[in-house]
């Protein structure tokens, strides 16, 4: 099985899965409810207009609101995304347009008669560490998301950061262009919901 993130969450899940002592059960229990930290690279212009939309978001609804809120939501929304539409095939072809739509060259390499890898092609820009803070039943999930792609496109190569990556590029870069109208209503509508609970 591969590694899907840099947190390794798969391997670690199964380690913990079988152990029969009370201290390793007490660990998987723990670790379940545990919060990790992802790292990813954004275009530099993007994280800045983030910070300004997150700001927005901020004066508006009253509430602290940064970019790692804006990672979680758009995540989650995803999320939900792939329980509503279980399709591995259509997941796959969604990643592979918002790779095609984020600014990076891509391209599919034959590796044998039935087996592509994606190949990236970096344009230069500017790019901003940003670092996610999520809870890794989250973050496993989608890990468990990416190794099931495997069976329908072993190689893939994407990972649990490029999700997040893609992700965020699709969302600041359709907000920036005015394709992303309603994103601002949704996201206080969320916010609102969640103040109420």
């Amino acid at each position: 099985m591969g590694k899907y993130s840099k947190a390794n969450l798969i391997d670690d899940e199964l380690s913990l899965i079988g152990t029969t002592t009370l201290f390793g059960k007490i660990l998987h229990k723990l670790n379940k409810s545990s919060i990790i930290i992802l790292s990813i690279q954004v275009p530099l212009t993007l994280y800045l207009r983030a910070e300004v939309f997150c700001e927005d978001v901020q004066d508006l609804s009253d509430m602290e609101f940064v970019q790692n809120d804006l990672m979680n939501l758009l995540y989650n929304d995803f999320l939900h995304y792939v329980k509503k539409n279980p399709d591995p095939q259509s997941i796959l072809g969604m990643l592979t347009s918002l790779e095609r739509q984020g600014g990076r060259n891509t391209n599919l390499e034959r590796q044998t008669e039935s087996v592509f890898k994606m190949v990236q092609k970096n344009n230069h820009q500017d790019m901003q560490p940003l670092h996610l803070r999520m809870r890794r039943k989250f973050a496993l999930r989608g890990e468990v998301l990416l190794a099931d792609l495997e069976e329908i496109q072993p190689k893939h190569g994407y990972t649990l950061e490029r999700v997040f990556e893609l992700l965020y590029i699709d969302f600041i870069d359709k907000l920036r262009k005015g394709d992303n109208v309603e994103a601002m209503n949704t996201i206080l509508r969320i916010l609102d919901n969640e103040e109420d609970t």
